[in-house]
């Protein structure tokens, strides 16, 4: 973790509009309010990163900070430009306010300027001047800014400095902290007496009016550009008390370095912008802006994409601790998650109530038929198997007297369609074979025996009604039977 985060222990969610933003770190401190990083999770397992501005406590039960944060609150969210960094939406948490923003990825002007200005990484003048032509694009859209009647709002920044200024990793560059922002309509004034903002940066008017205009951030951009061609603090070796005594007095202000490595051209703009006297200074950001402009006409490495690869090189390694901080914090709280889903289910089925259903109970109340078939089986099988077997004896006595017994008869005649035959009656092929005891020899006065009824069999059809008349065999009774069981009258299915 870089050293300019901070974690945020046990903080929790706070609810947004559709969201919810929960504090991983905090990244930034000042005397109104802190600033926290936050993940934002939305519906459908969508999250994206976002920075909670907030009041702090001490703070929040002095009603004049908090009309200044609520003045602020309202300004951001009217703000919506390219260079001036964006407002979501205005939270409360516990009666704290917080104002929901962008996360920036990327780095404060400052660090960059003390990083840059000097060395063998050293930002070049056509992109330092970039830095500047960006921040004057989003003051002017700031002081052009009107009400939803139309009514101008002349907001003025009255904070303009490398501290508020931010550089992101691929080259944009973003105006934030209107914090001590005046407004026409704001309801917090500045009392006599009282100075917002920072010295180093401030107008001469600021220290000697109540009321200020849009010159004053002129007049902030105009330091900002004398210690971009100077590569130092304009007020280096000067205490505030100094800076304010010199102010006050009218006294001129410290020249740039006479040793030519100014251009011409931009020394005399940047003494334009520090005019003392508003009157003669640059009258709107856009103006300054367009001189710069012209400047930069025809220079090469001045695009935000090389203002975005020269940065994320000279801070490769803060670039990727701010990453690898960020991952970690992710995939924590998907394991909190998965660990929540858990914990969730194991509750559940702890708390579901416990029912005992027995196969026993379950025959006993849905299928009363199949049981009460079930008792009367063994009766009805008895019944048939009885009449089965007194058919099969009856065609046992059938078989012996055809079959030339003692007194029994030879043949029987059957008539056909081609005449009469004589046939011997055999018993079906589907009847078992009965046993039948017979003489050893044949009997006396006897005509010889007829070919044995096994191969009589063979040529002789059966009748055309045997199948109908025969009573059912036993194992076509327990089939049927175990068929009416499986189906029992009433079953949804049949």
């Amino acid at each position: 973790m870089s050293s300019f985060e901070t974690s945020v222990e046990g903080s929790h969610p706070v609810a947004g509009r559709g969201v919810s933003y929960t504090p991983i770190a905090q990244i930034g401190r000042g005397g109104m309010a802190e600033v926290l990083l936050a993940m934002v999770e939305s519906g459908g397992g969508v999250g994206r990163m976002a920075v909670l501005k907030r009041i702090w406590p001490e703070l929040a039960a002095d009603p004049d900070f908090m009309t200044m944060f609520l003045d602020e609150a309202r300004l951001s969210l009217r703000l919506n430009h390219a260079n001036v960094v964006q407002t979501y939406e205005v939270l409360t948490d516990n009666g704290q306010p917080a104002i929901a923003m962008e996360y920036l990825h990327g780095q404060p002007l400052t660090r960059i300027l003390n990083r840059m200005l000097r060395g063998s990484s050293q930002l070049s003048l056509p992109l330092r001047l970039r830095i500047l032509t960006s921040v004057l694009a989003g003051l002017e859209y700031a002081h052009t800014l009107t009400d939803l009647d139309g009514t101008p709002m002349e907001v003025v920044h009255r904070d303009v400095s490398p501290q508020n200024v931010f550089v992101t990793y691929d080259g944009q560059v973003k105006l934030v902290d209107f914090g001590v922002a005046k407004t026409l309509a704001a309801a917090h004034h500045t009392r006599p007496g009282a100075i917002k903002g920072k010295l180093a940066y401030m107008a001469p008017e600021q220290l000697q009016r109540t009321v200020v205009d849009r010159r004053a951030d002129v007049f902030a951009v105009g330091v900002m550009l004398w210690e971009m061609l100077a590569g130092r603090r304009m007020w280096h070796s000067m205490t505030e008390v100094e800076i304010v005594a010199h102010l006050a007095s009218n006294q001129p202000l410290p020249p740039l370095p006479s040793d030519g490595s100014v251009p011409a051209g931009l020394e005399s703009i940047c003494t334009r912008a520090l005019e003392l006297d508003p009157d003669r200074r640059y009258q709107t950001a856009a103006e300054l802006e367009l001189a710069l402009e012209g400047t930069l006409a025809g220079t090469a490495e001045s695009h935000a994409r090389d203002l975005g690869k020269v940065v994320s090189l000279a801070f490769d390694v803060e670039r990727a601790d701010r990453q690898a901080f960020i991952e970690g914090c992710v995939r924590q709280r998907e394991s909190a998650a998965e660990r929540a889903i858990i914990d969730s289910k194991t509750t559940l089925e702890s708390a579901l109530p416990t029912v005992d259903l027995t196969l026993s109970g379950l025959d006993h109340k849905t299928s009363p038929a199949p049981r009460a078939a079930a008792s009367l089986r063994p009766r009805v099988v008895w019944l048939r198997r009885a009449a089965a077997v007194a058919a099969l004896a009856a065609i046992a006595s059938v078989i012996a007297l055809v079959d030339g017994g003692p007194g029994g008869v030879r043949g029987v005649r059957f008539p056909s369609e081609s005449g009469t035959r004589s046939a011997t009656v055999a018993p079906p092929h589907d009847t078992p074979e009965l046993a039948i005891a017979r003489p050893a020899g044949p009997v006396a006065g006897s005509a010889p025996r007829a070919e044995p009824l096994r191969a009589r069999r063979r040529h002789r059809p059966p009748a055309l009604d045997e199948d109908a008349t025969l009573p059912p065999s036993t194992t076509d009774v327990d089939q049927r039977h175990d068929r009416e069981i499986a189906a029992p009258d009433g079953d949804p299915q049949h």
